[in-house]
């Protein structure tokens, strides 16, 4: 079939069809058409002599009337491409809600990872809630789906109906109509043009003018819109009415027109916006067939690209390079390109000026992708994007260094060979860019992670070029504040890095102890200190913070996970052995003999705190050093010991060692004063005492209230007044008691007419509810609540007629609920609610009726009475309150829910931690029973908040609790339910014995143990990484949370806390299974490892890990040997993160006294508390062979000593003899050399320059004497050129260079220099030694541009045609 059959237009069809007639016979006998010579006129005439002449209503029409089949051939065909039309719509349809569908699929499977992290988050609700919202939408596009698919089946079958019937209806006209059999065979999809170009190749007979023309009015009138189809980056396809249903005419369609996009763009003589406009339409072609790359034959259309790149205009170069990104099919295109000299046209335009910006961008996207392949790099490449990094002004810079780097990763050796590490080490230096510096940063830390790229960076990398800042600043008019903050951003990024780590340890921790030297000096000392008080996680920088405080914080280990302590004792040890206490002590004995800042003396000695307190807590004291006290006379040690003790207790206040956290020491002081102090007021007072009290109350002695002593009023009140003696006595003889409840009546407006701004107003309230306790508790007491009849009947009626709308006048109104302090009332209520007589009283006064009434949700006021009364409702002593809660569970209304929910929780929680639980009385244990089941109800509310709170309190139950096996019978009841929305309780239960039978009844262990073997396990690994990193990079705030940071949830961790999951591990062989991985890894040496592999050993490592962090689960991991494993992976794994993850999982190793011996055997040291227990904590012994690189190894065996010059401030003199230092005069100018003058490299130093030059002389004078006649010889000439160009890598000699070569330029013309032979030397000097940007530019536009290229290229080619 001809391709342009299938896009011609109605027009072409036409006049094809009409041709074709003209040479057909008619079927007519009357009719002679064998004269080809005069074409018919009128093509419906000359067909038929039947007339056409319209006839009587009453007469029949002939059924051979052709204007009749016309009008019903007409009609069919118009019916039958409305029905296709109607079908390609519903297709469309369809196939857009496939695609919401899988978009649904794909959502919904992304919510399937349920690990939980350390603490109780709402994640696992949140993907619980978009499950059911996906699943929800799948079965609705289900519906569509079917109904589509129906409507679809329905019109097809119309469609099969219209097509019988008309060959039924007109059985003889099969030779001489069109066939809509044929027509709907041969147009999928509604193909109207490829209908009419098949019509007429078919041979049909009757086809006229003017049924072709219905045709065609049919056709667009059905057909005019064509639906479209957005691909993913919202390309517009071709139309579906014109693509043909069959792939290969398609891929055969798209081939034609890419074919015919190349040729147009070899034509000569044409515009800038015609070849753009052509590249376009062959790039957006490439870009909807991709997989015709595959097969287009290019060595014809490689010429036309080498012309393109040869084209002055921007435009057209970039296109050229933009068509060669796009034609990029595998490696071997890319190398047909490097023939092309591609490499030599991506130098000349990334070397040109920045108004080029169309043209150098293409460029480098160009590079781009030759980096996918990782074919096609060069050095002259990478020179070329090294010099776009150099230069400042540049806006391709940023796209050049990323580049620079991800090529770093690719092909390190390149990068090598090109000293590009020294392009990176000085954007490091540069700290005025402070975000590249920080990308650079991170990249080097990532490429010092394997073997394969770490190789090629330490050979030119140290990381104490980030040190340089402090070295620059010698005084304070050179000091850089931005500067030096930037450096300390930076390294305390590399700290708290596990690379960093490593690369501040080399070399004996040499370039820890010259950062530390610069302690020394007070102005860098302060910035120091930020930086280790930072990486300590003691106090953030407070650079980059907005608020910026100078308050001392102490540091919050005690609430850390244990890897980030961890990582804390490691730098500990570092610092230790890098004599940080002794820099420390030294700046504090230097306060005498120089001027620092009070401020900064503080600043170290707060630090020097917090040092000591981690490294007595974080480290074996086996491993650290004595420090030395400071020399001073005995009355600054005092002084000094003073400061430091007044820091320590300020520190110490609200934290405690590790070993003693639990132990609440602000909260034993508060019960022991309230104990003594109840003692105290009750059964120590005396009659005196007890009046003397009430006199200084105030309270007898004047009406107002505010200026009574109400902290007098709070004692009687918790004291003697608890005494029915002292109570009856006083109520009798005085009017205290009355005042009181005369205060408190709200239709006095005293109490209920305080504003919540007043100064006492909270402790009106907390009067209040000690005054209704004292009331309740005391016999008297209930006996004056009884008589009185003012204040629970007034606040029920007021309630009640606020409820009904009558709230003018009501202390219970909007207003009053914001501005008065009238929600005491609701205090009060719950206070009474806590006793019997209480309830009696309220019951009394019909109160539970008028909280009965709240629940009618017309009256937005009552909500919010409900919402108040809820919290402070007691359960044990009513049924009423019982039923209230109850109700409130499951009202229409989603906060009052919520607010019930929290409380029950609440109460819940309380009764757990009480310690009378274990002798709780029948009637407290059915309250108990009822919590549990109304909380577990909870979790099937349709509301994600209330199942959230229900979550919570039970999560909080079973973790913060002993006490929770008593609940295993509740639990029964909602495991499922738990187990549907992912609930971080199942972890919790698994970890109990009760627990893991409940879950195993409901086969929930062996369905999460495969869900981790196959899938969790390695989604385990990102996320501990990912929560440690964010961790290490956030401070925990002070009193942010009580709960202490946790790892994310592990099942093995969870599993191996029971017998059972001890016994399920050792019959699965799921142990053996990581041992294999482990031993596996430990046998092939640790090196040349794929990407799975590495995944695979650290999800082996975490298993493990946790495995033998349970006091069952270590003796498995012995009979193994695993621990010995596992140390040695910590020692010689060539990948850090294997390295730390090994080095982590020890530390969970160590939380049990089995494992710390088995450590302590291996030479790992473990840290204990106070108590003796184990911490968590180990550290190696040998930190050399821990923290080296197999590339660089070092030893601790020899001291490092900073070789420094120290001289007396008194007289000037030495203080210490210093050794002289010895000087390799040849290395020093060989580096001398390498910095001044780029050209140079390991093979071309001084005396080989020197040498060079001799023989040059010598070559010259041999070549002037043999060739005296003959003037300024080429290859002298070439010679020269190329020495003059090798000088303008020096900066010293570049200038007499420049005004050789414009000598030269002027002498012997521009021709010279479009020589072939300059132009290689000059390209492979450009290669193989890095110019300035301005120098590359000047020689671009001298040597290397298009014009020379131009001309290589052309002989090139008549040297080819000459040999075919």
């Amino acid at each position: 079939m001809n391709i342009s059959n299938d896009t011609s237009s109605p027009g072409s069809a036409l006049s094809s069809s009409a041709s074709k007639l003209t040479k057909t016979p008619s079927y007519s006998n009357s009719v002679d058409c064998g004269s080809a010579k005069k074409p018919p006129r009128n093509l419906v005439l000359s067909t038929s002599f039947v007339s056409t002449k319209r006839l009587a209503n009453d007469i029949d029409p002939s059924p051979t009337s052709p204007l009749q089949s016309r009008q019903l051939r007409s009609r069919t065909l118009k019916t039958l491409l409305s029905v296709k039309a109607e079908i390609n719509q519903l297709q469309q349809e369809l196939s857009q809600a496939y695609r919401r569908k899988d978009d649904a699929e794909r959502a919904r499977d992304a919510t399937a990872s349920d690990i939980f992290t350390g603490e109780y988050s709402t994640d696992h609700l949140q993907k619980h809630s978009m499950r059911i919202k996906k699943n929800t939408q799948i079965r609705e596009l289900d519906t569509t789906i079917k109904r589509l698919d129906k409507q679809i089946s329905d019109l097809k079958r119309h469609y099969e109906e219209i097509k019988e019937a008309n060959e039924i209806r007109s059985p003889s006209d099969g030779d001489e109509s069109i066939s809509v059999k044929q027509v709907s065979s041969e147009t999928p999809r509604g193909s109207l043009s490829r209908s009419r170009s098949k019509s007429s190749d078919t041979g049909s007979k009757t086809i006229d003018e003017e049924s072709i023309n219905e045709l065609s009015q049919a056709g667009s009138s059905v057909i005019s819109e064509p639906y479209r189809i957005m691909t993913d980056s919202g390309d517009e396809r071709i139309p579906t009415s014109i693509v043909p249903n069959d792939s290969s005419e398609t891929k055969e369609t798209a081939t034609w027109l890419v074919s015919d996009f190349m040729q147009s763009l070899q034509e000569t003589n044409i515009s800038a916006d015609f070849l753009v406009e052509k590249s376009n339409g062959l790039i957006d072609l490439l870009k909807k067939h991709p997989q015709i790359r595959q097969d287009l034959v290019l060595s014809s259309f490689l010429t036309t690209l080498q012309d393109l790149l040869l084209n002055e205009n921007q435009l057209i170069a970039s296109l050229a390079y933009r068509i060669c990104r796009y034609l990029i099919n595998g490696k071997d295109f890319i190398k047909s390109l490097i023939k092309l000299r591609i490499t030599s046209f991506l130098i000349i335009s990334l070397a040109k000026e920045n108004s080029y910006q169309i043209e150098r961008e293409q460029a480098l996207k160009l590079i781009r992708s030759f980096i996918e392949y990782n074919t096609g790099l060069t050095k002259g490449l990478v020179q070329a994007l090294i010099s776009c990094v150099e230069r400042q002004d540049d806006p391709l810079r940023i796209i050049a260094l990323e580049t620079l780097l991800e090529l770093c990763f690719v092909n390190p050796s390149l990068i090598r060979d090109c000293h590009g590490m020294r392009v990176l080490v000085g954007l490091l230096q540069d700290y005025s860019s402070f975000s590249l510096a920080s990308i650079v940063l991170d990249s080097i830390l990532q490429l010092t992670s394997t073997h394969k790229t770490r190789k090629y960076l330490l050979e030119d990398f140290n990381i104490s070029v980030l040190n340089t800042a402090f070295s620059d600043t010698n005084t304070k008019l050179s000091l850089n504040v931005e500067k030096m903050q930037n450096s300390c951003l930076l390294i305390s990024r590399v700290l708290k890095n596990d690379n960093g780590f490593m690369l501040y340890s080399m070399n004996n921790f040499k370039p820890i102890k010259e950062l530390l030297s610069f302690i020394q000096v007070p102005i860098c000392a302060q910035y120091i200190i930020d930086v280790l008080l930072d990486a300590l996680r003691i106090k953030p920088l407070p650079y980059r913070s907005k608020i910026k405080s100078s308050k001392l914080i102490p540091s919050q280990f005690a609430k850390e996970c244990l890897p980030i302590n961890q990582h804390i004792a490691l730098l500990i040890m570092i610092l230790d052995n890098s004599n940080f206490p002794g820099y420390m002590t030294d700046l504090i004995h230097s306060v005498d003999k120089c001027d620092i800042n009070p401020s900064l003396l503080v600043k170290c000695r707060y630090l020097l705190t917090e040092y000591f307190n981690l490294k007595m807590n974080l480290v074996d004291i086996r491993m650290t050093s004595i420090s030395k006290p400071i020399p001073k006379d005995k009355f600054v040690l005092f002084q000094e010991t003073f400061e430091f003790n007044r820091i320590t207790s300020q520190m110490n206040k609200n934290r405690n060692t590790l070993g003693l956290s639990c132990i609440n020491y602000e909260t034993n002081m508060k019960n022991f004063s309230h104990h003594i102090k109840e003692n105290t007021l009750v059964h120590e007072i005396d009659e005196l005492r007890f009046r003397k009290m009430v006199y200084d109350s105030k309270v007898l002695q004047t009406k107002d209230f505010t200026l009574w002593n109400w902290n007098t009023i709070q004692e009687l009140l918790e004291g003697p007044l608890m005494n029915t003696k002292q109570l009856e006595e006083l109520a009798k003889s005085t009017k205290f008691i009355r005042r009181l409840l005369v205060f408190y009546r709200p239709m006095r407006l005293r109490f209920s007419n305080v504003d919540k701004g007043t100064r006492l107003a909270q402790k009106y309230i907390h009067v209040g509810c000690k005054f209704f306790k004292m009331l309740t508790t005391n016999p008297e007491g209930v006996k004056i609540l009884k008589d009185d009849s003012k204040i629970i009947p007034q606040v029920a009626s007021s309630l009640f007629k606020a409820m009904e709308g009558n709230t003018v006048g009501n202390i219970f109104n909007e207003n009053a609920l914001k501005t008065k302090i009238v929600q005491g009332y609701f205090k009060f209520i719950g206070v009474l609610t806590q006793s019997v007589q209480g309830v009696k009283i309220l019951s009394r006064w019909n109160f539970f009726t008028v909280i009965y009434k709240m629940f009618d949700f017309d009256s937005k006021i009552g909500t919010k009475f409900l919402l108040l009364i809820l919290p402070e409702l007691d359960l044990h002593h009513s049924s009423h309150c019982c039923t209230i809660i109850g109700k409130a569970l499951v009202v229409s209304n989603e906060k009052v829910r919520m607010k019930a929910t929290r409380h029950i929780g609440e109460r819940l929680k309380e009764l757990l931690k009480s310690k009378t639980f274990d002798n709780i009385s029948e009637e407290h244990e059915k309250l108990r029973q009822f919590k549990m089941e109304m909380l577990t109800r909870q979790l099937y509310d349709l509301s994600p908040n209330v199942v959230a709170i229900a979550d919570e309190a039970l999560y909080e139950c079973i973790v913060d609790s002993d006490k929770s096996k008593e609940f295993s019978i509740s639990f029964k009841t909602f495991l499922n339910q738990m187990v549907f929305i992912r609930s971080p309780i199942l972890f919790e239960l698994l970890s109990k014995p009760y627990g893991f039978q409940l879950l195993n009844e409901i086969n929930f262990v062996y369905s999460e143990r495969e869900s981790w073997l196959s899938q969790k396990n390695k989604e385990y690994v990102s996320i501990v990484e990912n929560f440690l990193a964010k961790k290490q990079n956030s401070f925990r705030q002070t009193g942010h949370s009580h709960q202490n940071d946790r790892l994310p949830l592990h099942f093995y961790g969870s599993l191996s806390k029971t017998e059972d999951g001890i016994t399920l591990l050792s019959r699965t062989g799921d142990l053996v299974r990581f041992m294999n991985v482990i031993k596996r890894y430990v046998t092939n040496f640790m090196e040349d490892e794929t990407l799975d592999e590495i995944l695979e050993v650290k999800e082996s490592l975490w298993c493990c890990g946790f495995i033998g962090s349970t006091e069952l689960g270590i003796g498995l991991l012995d009979n193994y040997s695993l621990v010995e494993n596992i140390v040695q992976i910590s020692y010689h794994a060539s990948v850090t993160s294997v390295k730390f993850t090994a080095f982590y999982v020890l530390g969970l190793i160590s939380k049990t006294k089995e494992g710390c011996e088995i450590l302590d055997e291996l030479g790992w040291n473990c840290c204990l508390d106070v108590k003796g227990e184990p911490v968590g904590i180990t550290l190696p012994t040998k930190l050399d062979k821990f923290l080296s690189y197999k590339e660089k190894e070092w030893s601790m065996e020899h001291e490092y000593k900073t070789e420094m010059i120290e001289i007396g401030l008194d007289d000037g003199d030495l203080v210490n003899k210093v050794s002289p230092i010895e000087f390799n005069l040849d290395h020093l100018l060989t580096e001398q050399n390498l910095i001044e003058n780029t050209l140079n490299d390991d093979e071309n130093d001084p005396s080989e320059q020197i040498r060079k030059m001799k023989e040059s002389i010598e070559n010259k004078q041999v070549s002037e004497s043999c060739n005296s006649n003959v003037k300024d010889d080429e290859a002298t000439i070439i010679e020269k050129v190329v020495t003059t160009v090798s000088q303008l890598g020096n900066h010293i000699l570049s200038s007499n260079a420049i005004n050789e070569i414009t000598q030269m330029n002027n002498r012997y013309g521009p021709k010279l220099f479009e020589n072939e032979k300059i132009f290689t030397k000059v390209m492979e000097m450009m290669e193989k030694f890095r110019f300035k940007p301005h120098v590359r530019k000047f020689l671009c536009d001298l040597f290397i541009n298009k014009k020379t290229l131009e001309s290589i290229i052309l002989s090139a080619r008549k040297e080819e045609k000459i040999r075919k």
